[in-house]
């Protein structure tokens, strides 16, 4: 069956409708059917790690010397995209959900754990903790999802 392009170009506007909303403000549901309470905590942690990664990337490059450096900042952005995607992959209901979960956790915990190698540095602490928080609600939602 063909989609006629008309209803191609109302599908993508609605898409573009629905990105250009906050994430957080959403309400998690689809079709009017609610996500799990855990699933949506799950997504609210992924969204506030994959902002806490970007903008320490950013103060981290400002602030330059040991904060600079290319490995933290790679680690940085990389938890950053990860947790991006797995918040997407849960907001699609996408079965591969657990598997990114997963990758998730394990992302975060690695950016927690050199984060807090800064811990001098209030940013830097306050990245730990929110990948931490990311990094349990992942782990719960990985083995949930089996």
């Amino acid at each position: 069956m063909m989609i006629e392009r008309r209803e191609l170009l109302i599908a993508g506007a609605g898409l573009a409708v629905g990105a250009a909303a906050p994430a957080v403000a959403q309400h998690h549901a689809m079709e009017g059917i609610a996500m799990p309470m855990s699933m949506t905590e799950c997504i609210d942690d992924c969204i506030a790690s994959h902002r806490m990664c970007l903008e320490t990337a950013a103060y981290a490059s400002k602030r330059g010397g040991a904060l600079a450096s290319a490995s933290l900042l790679a680690l940085l952005t990389d938890c950053a995209e990860l947790c991006q995607a797995t918040a997407n992959s849960m907001l699609r209901e996408s079965p591969l959900h657990k598997i990114l979960c997963g990758a998730c956790a394990e992302a975060c915990e690695r950016c927690a754990q050199e984060c807090l190698r800064h811990a001098g540095d209030s940013r830097m602490a306050r990245c730990a903790t929110t990948c931490r928080e990311c990094s349990a609600s992942c782990r719960d939602m990985a083995a949930m999802a089996g």
